[in-house]
């Protein structure tokens, strides 16, 4: 089934929610390790994000899943899912790291999340999004690690010409403390 117009509902869904709190949210231009969205508290010289993916799925006609590689679950990653069961009754959910790790796997490396039409919203309850959650991406955020994606670089080049000759030098200078 193609689920291709849920996940954009999702997607934007997501994107007001968490601006809507103040968390500044980015869409990248890549599609690795699933991120669908970046989240940030703010843009300045230190930076911290969470990496978000969108799911939705619908249980109008019938069951579901959530298929996640175990490789993209990691401290700094949120899945969120956006749950139709009817063009009036809908939900969204937050899952973290220890949400994730503690689903069914299988034979694949992936966690598996199934959704029954006739449970799933008892099944997802604690997973609800709301202040709660928003408060846990906060702390998800102001905790992460960079790993000096952001060291200083400075960059030089100097071009000098005397006939016959030509002499180019290129400098690159980073911050010896960036990566401590």
């Amino acid at each position: 089934m193609d689920t291709s117009r849920l996940e954009y509902t999702a997607e934007d869904l997501i994107s007001h929610k968490l601006q809507q709190s103040g968390i500044l949210v980015a869409k990248p231009k890549f599609d690795r390790e699933g991120t669908d969205l970046l989240a940030f508290l703010d843009m300045g010289d230190n930076v911290k994000f969470c990496r978000i993916q969108c799911k939705g799925r619908s249980l109008a006609n019938s069951n579901s899943n959530v298929k996640l590689p175990k490789s993209y679950v990691t401290a700094g990653f949120v899945l969120f899912l956006y749950v139709e069961e009817s063009a009036a009754d809908s939900g969204l959910y937050c899952f973290f790291q220890s949400d994730l790790e503690s689903l069914s796997e299988n034979a694949r490396d992936e966690y598996i999340l199934s959704l029954l039409r006739n449970n799933y919203k008892a099944k997802l309850e604690r997973y609800k999004f709301d202040d709660t959650k928003i408060k846990l991406i906060r702390i998800l955020i102001k905790q992460a690690e960079s790993s000096g994606e952001f060291r200083r670089l400075v960059g030089l080049n100097i071009a000098a010409q005397a006939q016959p000759a030509t002499a180019e030098i290129y400098l690159t200078v980073e911050n010896p403390d960036a990566g401590a």
